[in-house]
């Protein structure tokens, strides 16, 4: 018998997966350094302005960048070249735009800056749409919803604050996630069905939120434990105080 016959099964494995690494290491090395590499990567969208943030459109023809300087740039993927007019959003340092965001049908452009303001622009054309959304505190990241309705923005004083896309009101209470510069929020993210946004912040944590009890508390309340009894009622509401008809 053959002496690699004789080998145990381990063995073999650990040669074919030894063989594929060293492989992917090599290709990686190839694909990284080699001259078609750094030529692609000399290539890349530049300008002279520091980049906080980027977001491809959902059909991935579209390159949105949040810049240092207060700018939105859009470009497109295809031929490098700038998509609209260079978006204004804010000015300087204070300005810097941290986070951007493409709606689910591509149609909007979300931009959260430093000095605590949303944009949304109108991805095909650069213009904006609607007035600029006040938080009250730096935003750093921003999130559509899957249907396009909500937009999340996690800011810097530790809240996260959602809007009604169509109306700019605040949609639902500010979600007090944490406070002081530590627990800044880092990061917004919507499940896929919508129903639980996710937030991170600088503290270490990452807050699950149940988006229908935001938007109708005793509607989502009622519908997973129905009508409280009135004993429960005055045993958190305390005694005498009026029973309502929450759930009718």
């Amino acid at each position: 018998m053959p002496e690699r016959d004789r080998c145990p099964a381990r063995q073999r494995w650990h040669a074919v997966t030894t063989g594929l690494v060293a492989l992917s290491v090599a290709a990686l090395i190839t694909v990284g350094t080699g001259p078609s590499a750094a030529a692609r990567a000399d290539a890349v969208l530049s300008s002279s302005s520091g980049v906080n943030a980027v977001a491809f459109s959902p059909d991935g023809t579209l390159l949105a960048g949040g810049y240092a300087d207060g700018a939105v740039r859009l470009w497109d993927v295809a031929t490098g070249q700038i998509h609209a007019p260079v978006l204004a959003a804010g000015s300087g340092a204070a300005g810097a735009v941290n986070g951007v965001a493409f709606s689910p049908d591509g149609a909007l452009l979300a931009s959260a800056d430093a000095n605590g303001t949303v944009r949304v622009w109108h991805a095909a054309t650069g213009q904006p749409s609607g007035s600029p959304l006040q938080a009250g505190s730096a935003v750093n990241a921003v999130a559509f919803s899957p249907d396009g309705t909500l937009l999340a923005g996690g800011c810097a004083d530790g809240a996260v604050r959602l809007w009604d896309v169509a109306t700019g009101q605040i949609h639902g209470s500010v979600l007090p996630a944490g406070s002081g510069t530590a627990a800044a929020m880092n990061g917004v993210a919507f499940s896929p069905d919508g129903t639980l946004l996710a937030s991170s912040d600088g503290d270490g944590t990452i807050r699950l939120w149940d988006i229908s009890l935001l938007a109708n508390p005793y509607a989502t309340l009622c519908t997973d434990v129905g009508p409280p009894s009135r004993q429960a009622w005055d045993q958190y509401a305390g005694p005498g105080e009026p029973f309502p008809q929450v759930c009718v």
